[in-house]
Formats: structure tokens, sequence, C-alpha cells
């Protein structure tokens, strides 16, 4: 053969030969551009298209295979007219709730033959999504193969393969086999998958493998938590049942065994209490406080290290002002746990680990250290309600005469974790937010105690935004409250969420000299922000000071961000052009992202504004929002990535 022949001899014919292909370069990981340009590529490109499915061309599929069934309803018949037809329309690779609803009353033995058929030599991406979707119920033992290595391709066939696979028995070891070869998305339902099955055989890699903290199997952090049964994890017994191979003479739990499961076990407690998983996860686990009770028992069974230093901190902080002080658990029971991880963290191997961690040149670490060091003294300054505290701490949450005391403290996560920032407001030492509001965060400092002082009182009313629901206001709804002032009060009335009828809480009315005096306090309190954090505020306050720094090049400042997982960065958004006159006309935005140098943050921030505001910011490499049509009106090159 010529070497053309060799080429097209060894190229894959079929979507599936390509995943096998792949695979067997690398067996043990997600395929590389998730197993991307497919065999299909030129013919896909030139399909015509939308930019999303919408109902038409989702039924005009579900049309397109009715037929088909119509035209030959008999299992037996060999002739599969579907998968011509299928190469010349495009197949959204999500949303097939309508096809899959059409094709369950279909003949499972029809469903079997043809889906097989396309799934296993499509050439087309189409052929194959129908083929799979087909299977979905109809698959049997000899279809896994096929199936999990077209999962591989995960971007247009992994949600369609796992569905296929949670249908067929058996199938637990092939969800952990995909999971682990799978983009965070697939892994992330491949892990729901394993939790709908709830094989005990997967209950271990369920535990350290199903929460991955910085992907979206977080969601799943409930369901995983119920599937493995957390504080059974946590008991002694259940512990020396499951590792009856490893204990010693005496009988006793061997210390790394259980300090492992203890760990894993935290670390699917500290996302549920991150609002990541779900803004009141925690809340929704009927284990709560079981789990916290084992783990807070339990803890000391870990060898310490940095993460694990981390993860106690965030439970101890979570007992005072977070989802878990919101539980209902007896005063008793909560007081002991704190004072229990308090003292665990202070045991000398212990306090090593933040100490160390404190002198490291790795700028993650040291932070962290920071951050555990400041999140354990604000603990100590969370107010309580009364009768919960020590003496002192009660008599300043004491209501007066019928007012309620008011608090403001500043709440900043793990920042190797997301690290996510929020305002909690206490009244009479209760976290009232976090109490009245579980679809999303309290807003962020800069929001409520920022320049626009929204929290201050004054004699005309004004409605202040609390909460938000993760999901934005418009689909999940919001926590608003109405403040004002009344001669020497402070009133907060008519509690409102504009997703549903009535929040449940009272007027409150404060002594408008505390009130003042605490926001007053919150508003100048900076010291829960670290470097880049108050790099960003001065940033922030000098460009909105002095609008036409990036007005000369005809921007309007938008958001300035920066995370505690963001080293050294920050980001600022415009707009371009700066005031657009309609509705319809061409705009951009840029994100630029700054490296933040070191320095005092005043000096920096002089520095970063005058790299904006000297040199044109509207850069090709930080547009990042409009159009290819707006670009092209504007003078500017859309980025090729987002053409496709």
């Amino acid at each position: 053969m010529t070497q053309v022949d060799e080429r097209e001899a060894l190229a894959p014919r079929t979507i599936l030969e390509h995943a096998e292909l792949l695979h067997f370069t690398h067996p043990d990981g997600p395929l590389p551009q998730a197993g991307r340009p497919y065999p299909d590529e030129d013919r896909y490109r030139a399909l015509p298209r939308t930019e999303r499915p919408t109902v038409e061309s989702n039924q005009a599929i579900v049309d397109l295979v009715t037929s088909a069934y119509r035209a030959e309803p008999s299992p037996a018949r060999a002739r599969f007219p579907l998968a011509e037809a299928l190469r010349s329309v495009v197949v959204p690779s999500r949303g097939h709730g309508p096809l899959l609803e059409a094709v369950a009353s279909f003949d499972p033995r029809w469903r079997h033959r043809v889906g097989r058929h396309l799934a296993c030599t499509g050439t087309e991406r189409g052929q194959v999504l129908v083929g799979l979707i087909l299977l979905a119920g109809a698959a049997g033992p000899d279809d896994v193969l096929p199936v999990r290595l077209l999962g591989l391709l995960g971007r247009h066939f992994g949600e369609s393969a796992i569905r296929v696979l949670r249908q067929i028995p058996g199938t637990a070891d092939d969800l952990i086999w995909l999971a682990e070869r799978s983009d965070p998305m697939n892994h992330a339902r491949a892990v729901e998958a394993l939790c709908a099955l709830a094989d005990p055989a997967t209950f271990a890699w369920l535990l350290r493998e199903g929460v991955r903290p910085d992907g979206p199997s977080v969601v799943h952090a409930r369901a995983v938590a119920e599937t493995v049964d957390l504080p059974a994890l946590l008991n002694v017994d259940a512990l020396m049942a499951r590792c009856p191979s490893s204990t010693d003479s005496d009988g006793k739990v061997p210390f790394l065994c259980s300090g492992e499961i203890v760990a894993q076990v935290g670390r699917v407690l500290t996302v549920l209490m991150g609002r990541e998983a779900g803004s009141a996860e925690l809340r929704r686990y009927a284990g709560a406080g079981a789990v916290l009770a084992g783990f807070t028992s339990a803890a000391g069974r870990m060898l310490p290290d940095l993460d694990r230093y981390a993860m106690v901190v965030s439970v101890l902080a979570d007992l005072y002002a977070g989802q878990a002080a919101t539980l209902g658990l007896p005063v008793g029971e909560l007081t002991a746990m704190r004072a229990a991880l308090e003292g665990l963290l202070d045991e000398p191997a212990w306090a090593a680990v933040r100490a160390d961690a404190g002198q490291s040149a790795d700028p993650m670490v040291s932070r962290r250290a920071r951050w555990a060091l400041a999140t354990r003294i604000a603990c100590r300054q969370t107010p309580l309600p009364a009768g919960s505290a020590t003496a002192e701490e009660t008599e300043m949450t004491r209501p007066d005469s019928g007012r309620s005391t008011f608090a403001i403290r500043v709440h900043v996560g793990d920042p190797g974790l997301t690290g996510g920032v929020e305002t909690r407001v206490f009244i009479d030492g209760r976290p009232i937010i976090l109490e009245a509001f579980d679809k999303g965060p309290s807003e962020q400092p800069e929001y409520l105690l920022g320049p626009e002082h929204r929290l201050r009182a004054a004699d005309e009313p004004h409605e202040v935004r609390l909460a938000e629901a993760d999901c934005t206001e418009g689909c999940c709804g919001a926590l608003y409250v109405t403040v004002e002032r009344r001669g020497g009060e402070v009133v907060w009335r008519d509690w409102r969420d504009p997703d549903r009828t009535g929040v449940d809480l009272p007027v409150f009315r404060f002594a408008a000299a505390d009130y003042d005096a605490e926001v007053h306090r919150a508003e100048n309190d900076h010291s829960w922000e670290w470097p880049d954090r108050t790099v960003a505020r001065l940033l922030r306050a000098r460009l909105r000071a002095e609008p036409d720094l990036l007005g000369r090049w005809d921007c309007d400042l938008g958001w300035i961000s920066t995370g505690p997982r963001d080293c050294g960065q920050v980001q600022v958004s415009y707009l371009h052009p700066r005031r657009p006159a309609l509705d319809d006309e061409p705009w951009l935005q840029f994100v630029a992202v700054l490296d933040v140098p070191p320095g005092e943050p005043d000096a920096v921030a002089d520095v970063l504004v005058r790299q904006l505001a000297e040199t044109d910011p509207r850069r090709p490499e930080w547009l990042s929002g409009g159009s290819a049509e707006a670009a092209e009106a504007l003078g500017f090159d859309w980025p090729p990535a987002r053409r496709r």
C-alpha cells in the first residue's frame, strides 16, 4: 500500500473507533481536548445550525426518529434508513428530554438493535447521539464496553453514555471507570448516578473521590453524604467492621485507617457547609447534627497537616456563625463542640502546622495560614445568643427595653477551596440572614458596607438587598429588608423575598446610637481583607472618583474583583463605548487581568491605575463580552475561539 493508503487504513472510520484509539494511547485519564477533533469534524461544521437548540429543532429530530420507527416497526428488519437521515441534521449534545420521552414507548428490541447500530457504526456525531438515546433503558451487558468508550468523548456523549450505563444492572464499576477518566462535569454526572444506584461496593470510592471541592460534583455532596452514611463512618464499631484485618492485638481501630476516614468525612462536611454545594445543604442533610458530633469527637484521630487544620477551622467557624449554628442544636452541645475543636487546634502538633505554614514561601500556603489565624480570632468575637456564651458575652447580647442588638461580621472562606466572602448580620446574636434565606449567600461587604452606605439608616426609608440566590434574584429570589430611622431608634421591617410570599421575620428595633456605631465600625474595618483585596478596593475607589481615567479611552468601569485564590492578580472589567446611546448600539466588554506587584497597597493601586490609564486598555486579549458583529462595527477582531 502507499503511505496514503496506509494512513486511510489506520484512520478511525467510526466515532467509536476514534474513542477506542484515543483510549489506547491515553488509558488512565481524560482524553486530550476531550477527544476532539472527531472524524466528522469537517462535515459537522458544514451542517446548518442555530446558536442554541430550539423547540422546533428538537421536535424535528423527534419526528425524524418517530418516522423511522413507524416505517420499520419489526425488530427483525435489517435496514437502517435512520442512519442516513441523521447525516443531514445537527443533534444537540444536551436537552434530550423530548426524544427520550418519545422513544420510551418504542419496542425495546427495535431501540436496542437500531441504537447499537447507530452508536457502534456511526461516523457522524448525530448518529451516535441518537443511538445512545435509543439504548437508554434498552441496553444490556454486551453494550457496556462500547458505551463507556463513547463516554470518554465527554463533551458530546458523556451525559448520554452515563444515562445508558446507570440503567444496566451491575455497571457501578463501569461508572467509576468512566468517572475517573472524565472531565469534571461528567465526573459529577457519574457520581449522581452512583448515588442513585447506592451499591455498597462503591461507597469507599464515593467518599474518597465523589466530591471534588473545585468541581461541579460539589452539588452532589449531600447525596454522597446520605448514600455512604457519614455518621456511621465516624462510629468506632463501624470503622472496626470496615477494617477488621487492620486492628491491632488489642482490637483497637488503627490510627491511620480511622484517621483517613475522618479526614474524608471532614472534606465532605466542609463542602456541605460551603455555599458552592448549595446554600443550605448542611441544613437539608438529616444527619448534620450526628456527623458534626462524630467529626468533633473523632478529629483528633487525623494526622495534622495544613488541609486538615483548615478543615477543622472551617467546621469551627460554621459552628459559631454558619449553617451549623442554625440547626437548632442544644446550646450545651454547640459549646462543647466549639471547645473541643479549639482545644485540638491548640495542641502542639496542630499548632505547629499553622506556624510552619505561615513561614512558607508558597503564597497560597502562607495565605491559608493567615486566614486560619484570622478566622479563629473572628470566631471568638462572634456575637452569640443570650445563654450560649460566657457571662461577659451574654451581657453584650442581652436585649434592652425591647430593642435588639445588632452586629456585623465579614466571613471569609478557606482560600484553599473557593474562599467565598460574605457579610453576616447578627440580630440578638442570631445569624439572621442565614436563618431566613437558604438559596444564596449574603451580599459581599463591598456591596453592603461600601461607598453606597446601604446599611446606614436615614429618616427616609430605603430597601436593602441582604442576600441573593446563587442563580440570580430573577430565578430563585433574594432577601430584602426596609431600613428606617425613627427618632432614637433604627427599624428593620417589611422583610421580603420576591420569589415567595411572606418572610417569617418580625420588625426589629435597635438603639440608633448603637446601630450607627456598629455600621460605622464595619464600614471602616478592613482587617478581614488580604493584600490583593485591599488593592482592589483602593483601585475601585480611584477609578470611580476619576471616571475620565478610563473615559479617555471611551470606556466605563464595570466590576473589580479578586478572590482568595487569585494570588497576585486583580481583574477589572469595563465597557466600550463609554455610554451607548441606543439599546441596539454595539458594545464590547473587556476584562483586564492585572498582576499585583509587591508593595504598600496605596502605591500598588497607583501603579495599576497607570497601567490602565496610560496605555489603551482595549486589548484583544482582554476582550471578553459582546458579539462578533459589535467587534467588527467598533474596529476590533473577535477572538477566533468564540466563533465556534
